[in-house]
């Protein structure tokens, strides 16, 4: 393979590579989404038993026909003497629709798009497995565009909320139409959407999505800031503050990959700096769809154990993290405090990316926060990264999204802008 000569004296061939590669992997156009529930198309739930569902007290279901209102996602983030400062808003009227089928699925059965897994009754009262058949998202842009997709994820019960669920789920991309025809082509390369947020099927739901399209050429982003957000309102009550945070290797701890006892890389000993970055993008009136990334400056460092088997030829590969440390500090380089988050389900998608030497891999994953100190003690909620991963050469590209579920007077005084708008 043809490797790029040194930009400056003193920098490896090597080096120049990895970053070169990392470049290619932070080309991405974010969009980042709220989903409430379509009040015109009220969500229907598919029985255990064909009784008249006014007899089951809408408990008892195998599958929920999901309608969801998209709207544009405003998180600001900002650091300051006291602290993270987080703002969430939301855009006053819908700029989409997205439409599943979601449905519990046993905890060893393998989903496939289009294919019906055994009927799964619905538990609230512990963490399960599902599935989302016939994705489709659509935009109300000019062009209608949206995107075909399939996924699963997990539930996470919430304690003292009976029948609420967290949920988190990763998403693949299967067809792009409209602006975002062409994905999983060279000029659009592919294609990622995680969630992270919280359900009481059927009907109440406050969801992040983030989706994360490969976007090396620049189609999607915008050379200016798009319009900003009018008349925004704020999140829905109990959806707790979402925070952002760009993750990026750490030139003075570079990614380690781990090897098994047949010399193959399993994974990685991975060490991020923490960005903060406001993610935006605009629909109304446009011919196209057009994202915004502002990064802001590093206030933290992220450190896991990933497991990923990056030489399985398989073009979905599961993946896992142990032991991520999620640190922060202020501008001044004083902590802040630190929360752990493993990823408990994540899957790795194999990726041609135009310029890479070998295949990368496009990463979604979550789960829940747990152990914080500092400003997080006592922090409940969820993490979700959405991303890409190069192990040769070894480096990667990382959107992490931190929801606090609890944002209580204990996190409010020492979290500047938590529980207000």
């Amino acid at each position: 393979m043809d490797r790029p000569a040194s930009g400056s004296p003193g920098v490896s061939p090597a080096a120049a590579e990895t970053e070169r590669v990392s470049r290619l992997l932070k080309s991405a156009a974010y969009f980042p989404i709220f989903n409430v529930h379509n009040d015109a198309v009220p969500n229907d739930t598919v029985p255990l038993l064909p009784v008249a569902k006014q007899t089951l007290g809408q408990l008892l279901f195998t599958a929920v026909n999901v309608n969801e209102a998209l709207h544009r996602f405003a998180v600001t983030m900002e650091v300051d003497p006291q602290g993270l400062a987080a703002s969430n808003r939301i855009s006053r009227n819908p700029i989409g629709n997205v439409s599943i089928r979601w449905t519990p699925i046993p905890d060893d059965y393998a989903p496939s798009p289009g294919v019906s897994p055994p009927p799964t009754l619905l538990n609230p009262f512990r963490s399960q497995r599902f599935t989302m058949l016939n994705g489709q998202l659509t935009f109300d842009d000019r062009k209608v565009s949206g995107v075909q997709a399939f996924g699963s994820g997990r539930t996470f019960p919430v304690a003292g909320s009976t029948g609420s669920l967290n949920i988190g789920a990763v998403i693949d991309v299967l067809e792009g139409f409209g602006a975002l025809y062409g994905l999983s082509s060279q000029t659009l390369p592919g294609a990622t959407m995680v969630i992270n947020g919280f359900i009481k099927p059927p009907q109440d739901l406050a969801l992040n999505l983030i989706l994360r399209v490969m976007d090396p050429n620049g189609e999607l982003t915008s050379m200016t800031p798009v319009p900003p957000l009018m008349g925004a309102l704020p999140t829905p009550a109990g959806s707790g503050k979402f925070l952002f945070f760009l993750g990026e290797a750490d030139p003075r701890r570079p990614m380690r990959l781990l090897y098994g006892p047949g010399g193959e890389p399993i994974g990685a000993h991975v060490v991020e700096t923490l960005r903060l970055v406001n993610l935006d993008f605009s629909v109304d009136g446009a011919a196209s769809l057009r994202t915004s990334t502002r990064e802001g400056p590093v206030v933290g460092t992220a450190s896991a154990l990933l497991y990923c088997s990056f030489q399985d030829q398989l073009t979905v590969v599961p993946a896992q993290t142990t032991g991520s440390v999620f640190s922060f500090h202020d501008l001044q380089g004083r902590s802040l405090g630190s929360v752990c988050a493993n990823m408990v389900e994540g899957r790795a998608f194999r990726t041609y990316l135009p310029g890479a030497p070998y295949p990368v891999f496009r990463l979604g994953g979550f789960g829940p926060l747990f152990r914080g100190t500092g400003i997080f003690a006592g922090a409940q909620g969820m993490m979700s990264v959405n991303g890409v991963v190069s192990a040769f050469p070894a480096t990667l590209s990382n959107l992490y999204v931190l929801r606090i579920e609890n944002p209580d007077s204990r996190l409010q005084d020492r979290l500047p802008g938590f529980g207000t708008h």
